[in-house]
């Protein structure tokens, strides 16, 4: 269930004895490492988890989520792990918690500012503004699967693309990362357009979404088929058995820890959330709640995390046959009913009282304005054959980077282009993603001040 190999394998130096010494991390834990130091990763300090742009210092954000995720991942990992050592695999149960715990930190990396919300604005933007091919109107995409890549903007596809492509842009494969990280982190290991145009169907799980955008097809193949991941048609994967674990840590924080935040922020009542985190637990005896309700939701945050993770692993290793051969496509949760009730009815709750609040759907609102203002300027200026002089300006707020490739590394080094001529050698769709890569990029503050002063709104001081 997992495997060391990275999809563009570096050569590293033997290296020498005192080197050995001082250095025994695993192939995972520089996977790990390598995401906690991103610039990405770091980015998540200002991203929306549920509440954006809270003055709360308790809210969480997507890094404290990703952090989380990441220490829920572990525990799942590593029981599964035991479980499975237990029934005679032969594996290192430490191992296989670090590749989840490395895939939870990274399963968010993607997400543009204002989370879900940023997604359907990306998405708006992309539907109002851009024409399909082939519909008769001008449009700067070749297939139907360029459009849908950015007319369904989607974050874990995004995610894939930031660990693959915009970290150590220079060469192919990016930062390199292991193909099980890749694997564990790819929970839906499927193109924007599935074969025939068809509908993703029901029930399958690993289709709910899409995992990467055309423009890094070949490497996900690459990574998804060096793993021996069952491909149910060209370009379409079953999940690595891990991406199961990885989804059940965002589960159990995503429902247990977004309560907490709701009722921490006075959007619904303590009382209630600490009831429905009680009920979690099983009917035995246990010692009386404390009468501080803050101390009480604490302790039932705990409880009910620590009672989630053995019925997920539990669950993994009953159908862990079924997901080595990529024939179970339903989630941890949902293969135990009564925790799949107890987390829908807090789900539940929460979208009622925190993500469907007042405040938060202004601020989503805003973003929406936000996002789109941001793509109508930069989308339109990259674009652009013939730029005029707004368009010249724009085109320098972004950095160069953005548009560095590797094919073109070699010869960049010798003579590095201008910014319109490293634009020039782009087709229109790689010129856009380059714009939803640096837009998606961007802080919810940093997004929300840039538009603003490009604008005219606020201007530099």
């Amino acid at each position: 269930m997992g495997s060391e190999p990275r999809p563009e394998r570096e050569q590293a130096a033997t290296p020498d004895a005192t080197r050995r010494l001082v250095d025994e991390r695993t192939a995972y834990d520089r996977d790990y490492d390598r995401i906690v130091f991103s610039s990405e990763f770091r980015c998540l300090h200002d991203k929306t988890q549920v509440f954006p742009l809270s003055t709360s210092d308790y809210t969480r954000t997507r890094l404290t989520h990703s952090i989380e995720a990441s220490c829920v991942g572990r525990s799942l990992g590593q029981q599964a792990g035991l479980g499975l050592r237990e029934q005679g695999v032969d594996l290192e149960p430490a191992r296989m918690g670090t590749i989840v715990a490395a895939a939870c930190l990274a399963h968010d990396i993607g997400n543009p500012p204002f989370g879900h919300s940023g997604e359907a604005a990306i998405q708006h933007w992309v539907e109002q503004r851009l024409a399909p091919p082939g519909t008769g109107s001008s449009s700067p995409f070749r297939t139907e699967a360029e459009w849908k890549d950015l007319r369904d903007f989607e974050g874990n596809a995004q995610g894939f693309r930031i660990l693959n492509r915009l970290q150590s842009r220079e060469r192919r494969g990016g930062l390199r990362y292991t193909a099980a990280t890749l694997g564990a982190m790819s929970k839906y290991p499927r193109p924007s357009v599935l074969p025939g145009s068809r509908e993703p169907a029901k029930g399958i799980v690993s289709e709910k979404k899409f995992g990467y955008f055309q423009d890094d097809r070949e490497l996900a193949e690459l990574a998804w088929r060096e793993l021996g991941l069952r491909e149910r048609e060209p370009g379409v994967f079953c999940r690595h058995p891990l991406a199961f674990l990885v989804e059940a840590a965002d589960d159990i924080c995503y429902a247990v820890i977004d309560l907490e935040d709701s009722a921490k922020l006075g959007l619904l009542p303590m009382q209630q959330a600490c009831e429905l985190l009680e009920s979690l637990l099983p009917d035995t005896p246990r010692s009386r709640p404390s009468r501080h309700l803050e101390t009480r939701m604490a302790q039932a945050r705990a409880m009910a995390i620590g009672e989630l993770i053995p019925a997920c692993v539990s669950a993994f290793l009953e159908h862990a046959a079924a997901l080595e051969a990529g024939t179970l496509e339903t989630s941890l949760k949902s293969l135990r009913p009564q925790v799949k009730k107890k987390l829908g009815a807090i789900t539940d709750l929460t979208r009622r009282y925190g993500y469907e609040s007042e405040r938060v759907l202004q601020i989503e609102s805003a973003g929406f304005k936000t996002l789109g203002g941001l793509l109508e300027m930069f989308a339109c200026a990259v674009v652009a054959e013939a730029p005029n002089r707004e368009e010249k300006k724009l085109r320098q707020l972004m950095p160069l980077e953005c548009f560095q490739r590797p094919e073109f590394a070699a010869a960049d080094e010798e003579a590095p282009p201008e910014r319109d001529e490293a634009i020039r050698r782009l087709s229109p769709y790689q010129r856009l993603l380059c714009v939803t890569d640096y837009i998606s990029g961007l802080s919810d503050s940093r997004a929300v001040e840039l538009f603003q002063r490009l604008s005219g709104i606020k201007l530099p001081t």
